[in-house]
């Protein structure tokens, strides 16, 4: 059971750089499988692991030099990595991937806990020291997208057999699941060589869709046969959420991991949910001709900031195309998320703030698109190709109730349609103004109450950045049946978020979408219209 054919350490390949005196870049090392940022509660390396180094002029160019046998090289094609750790002692990394702009090794295990610093050797010049925290455990897990987020590597057994998860291939409630990942801590012996497969001992807590496995129902957590390559075997509790992207994560030492979604159906295949964009589509039309989707929405947003609102309206749209190996390492619209009552968490570098999913689809476009309003038309102007809005201050605050009707005139790759719905009255977030007053308990969470709304779920959300040692943060998202009226967010979700005094936090309610007629225009698998009402707070993170 232990030993899995399938390979998952995926290799990324950066820009060629020009030759040069090596450049490693300011905190970027990070862990190979979650991609996480220094500065952030999971952003350290744990002894033992596999991290990703990123620069200038480290290694040859493209298309890179990968180590092919055992034992593994401290040096590849005349690179080389030298770290030092906190007590002073030097160790060499192990080297399976060099490449001009980024290296991938295996942090010793004897590297000492605390703050270690490295440099990058090429042909014999040797880059200026940048420094990084060595933890003993701090797992990431391996994602279909090579970032870190959205579908993970996950492999399944049903009956005996060992398939790869994917939205067209579901797990079954039950079933024993193998995560992979890297950095459930150090291990002795010769680290060049193939590694003893050993139980590394401190217990992990693997939660599938809100719910936490039995500790007797982890089988197995530690090392693979590959070097540095982890793995967690558990088996799927038979009550967990079922669809297309049910989240999975792992907490060590209280360190918790990124986030990665399973597909969980009760008789496996291809998956379905009431809130997954797949209603109707077969695996075969996915698996040979990917996904073209349109996606038109009108929203109205609401700021709070020290007793100030900030109002606004708007509407958008997005039309575009995945083929079939972008769609199963996509996160399906940004919140790759799509069961009620559980949540996900993505990060960040930089002050986006937004996550955004690093698989880009193909845009299309979709003619000239015009949204009816009861106070009028508004054009949405295409920014780019397939992607509209409408201008600031074109649609009034409050959006009065009543009918919304968005109309395309068709174009180079969607045919012409219209869309029809209506705008009941907005929620209301009833404890907004203590939790601001309070702030949110990391480690204790946070419940958010509601009144009124409609349609299936209302979505919390937040948002906790820090700027040292860089600018970097975290962003989760939790759907609750509307009808609830109120969810918690546990310590499990909320511990992967920084600190911070200005964070966001964000209740949002969709009562009413419409599909696109005709069902679906012409160029596209699926569209829908939609209208929302998003609460923001400003509120710290404590």
């Amino acid at each position: 059971m232990k030993r899995i054919a399938t390979a998952c350490l995926v290799l990324l390949c950066a820009a060629a750089a020009a030759l040069g005196q090596p450049v490693v870049t300011a905190n970027g090392m990070v862990n190979a499988a979650s991609a996480i940022q220094a500065g952030l509660p999971n952003g350290n390396l744990a002894q033992g692991s596999i991290f990703s180094i990123y620069g200038q002029n480290m290694g040859p160019a493209a298309p890179g030099v990968s180590a092919t046998s055992f034992p593994l090289p401290t040096t590849l094609s005349n690179v080389s990595v030298n770290v030092k750790d906190s007590a002073g002692a030097n160790h060499a990394a192990i080297l399976f991937f060099v490449y001009a702009g980024q290296i991938n090794a295996l942090l010793p295990s004897a590297t000492a806990t605390g703050q270690a610093s490295l440099t990058v050797t090429y042909n014999n010049q040797t880059s200026a020291p940048q420094t990084f925290n060595v933890v003993a455990k701090s797992v990431g897990l391996f994602a279909r997208n090579a970032a870190g987020s959205g579908p993970g590597v996950v492999q399944q057994y049903h009956n005996g057999n060992p398939t790869l998860n994917d939205i067209t291939n579901s797990a079954y409630p039950g079933d024993v699941a193998v995560l992979w990942g890297t950095g459930l801590g150090p291990i002795t012996g010769d680290e060049t060589e193939p590694p003893k497969q050993v139980n590394l001992g401190t217990p992990a807590q693997v939660w599938v869709g809100g719910q936490q496995v039995l500790p007797a129902n982890i089988a197995y957590e530690g090392r693979s046969p590959d070097a540095g390559l982890d793995q967690i075997n558990f088996t799927i509790p038979a009550s967990a959420p079922q669809g297309c992207y049910v989240p999975v994560s792992v907490i060590i030492n209280g360190i918790v991991s990124n986030t990665v979604s399973v597909s969980i159906m009760p008789n496996g295949g291809m998956c379905s949910d009431p809130l997954s964009i797949y209603q109707g589509l077969s695996t075969s039309q996915l698996q040979q001709n990917g996904l073209r989707e349109g996606i038109v929405s009108v929203s109205q947003s609401t700021a709070s900031f020290l007793g100030i609102s900030e109002n606004s309206s708007d509407a958008s749209g997005t039309f575009d195309k995945y083929n079939w190996t972008q769609l199963a390492a996509s996160r399906a619209g940004g919140l790759g998320i799509s069961v009620l009552g559980a949540c996900t968490v993505f990060t960040y570098s930089g002050e986006s703030g937004s996550a955004p999913d690093p698989i880009v689809p193909t845009f299309l476009d979709a003619g000239t698109l015009t949204l009816t309003t009861p106070s009028g038309a508004v054009p949405l102007t295409e920014q780019s190709t397939g992607v509209y809005s409408s201008a600031s201050g074109a649609l009034p605050y409050p959006l009065a109730q009543g009918s919304y009707t968005v109309t395309a005139s068709g174009g180079a790759n969607v045919g012409a349609f219209t869309s029809t719905l209506k705008l009941p009255a907005p929620f209301t977030w009833t404890n907004m103004s203590s939790i601001i007053s309070t702030g949110v308990s990391l480690s204790q969470g946070v419940t958010v109450t509601w009144s009124g709304g409609s349609g299936q779920y209302v979505e919390i959300a937040g948002d906790s950045g820090v700027t040292t040692p860089q600018v970097a943060g975290a962003v989760f998202y939790c759907l609750a049946p509307v009808s609830a009226g109120t969810f918690t967010v546990p310590p499990n979700v909320l511990l992967a978020l920084p600190p911070s005094q200005l964070g966001a936090l964000i209740v949002a309610n969709t009562p009413v979408s419409s599909t696109f007629n005709p069902n679906p225009p012409s160029g596209l698998d699926v569209g829908s219209f939609s209208a929302g009402y998003t609460s923001v707070a400003i509120v710290s993170y404590q």
